[in-house]
């Protein structure tokens, strides 16, 4: 290492050192279920790149091509809007209804499985309030 590249590196090591806050969760990611949706308009949520991440990561265990418990399938969007889904009233959607239920026995997903973070509720619902569209 020559002495240029050690009188640059000493600073960052410093600083790096004298860091003393511990990193915190990121607000796309606080419920510690190693989802990483990362969101570029809240308020306009994409069906790709917001929506199915967060179905893939919480639902589509349970709700998938195979098992599809209770008939719902959360793999695509065609088989995620095809049953008891109401383009822009979320009250009127059981997707919507099932992740903001209060009872643990009817919420989704089922404990021991925690409930998707209050972020992650409020793209769905803003999704779904936008005409869940396939976009």
């Amino acid at each position: 290492m020559t002495l240029k590249q050690l009188l640059y590196l000493v600073p960052l090591v410093i600083a790096a050192a004298s860091c003393t806050h511990a990193p915190g969760p990121s607000p796309s990611n606080n419920n510690n279920n190693n989802d990483t949706t990362t969101v570029t308009d809240p308020a306009n949520p994409k069906f790709k790149s917001d929506i199915l991440p967060i179905l893939t990561a919480n639902c589509s265990g349970c709700h998938n091509n195979v098992t599809a418990n209770d008939e719902y399938n959360f793999t695509t969007y065609e088989t995620t809007i095809a049953k008891k889904f109401v383009k822009g009233d979320p009250e009127k959607t059981k997707i919507y209804d099932v992740i903001t239920e209060d009872d643990d026995e009817d919420r989704m997903p089922q404990a021991p499985n925690p409930r998707l973070s209050a972020d992650k509720i409020l793209l769905i619902k803003n999704w779904i309030l936008n005409g869940a569209p396939n976009n």
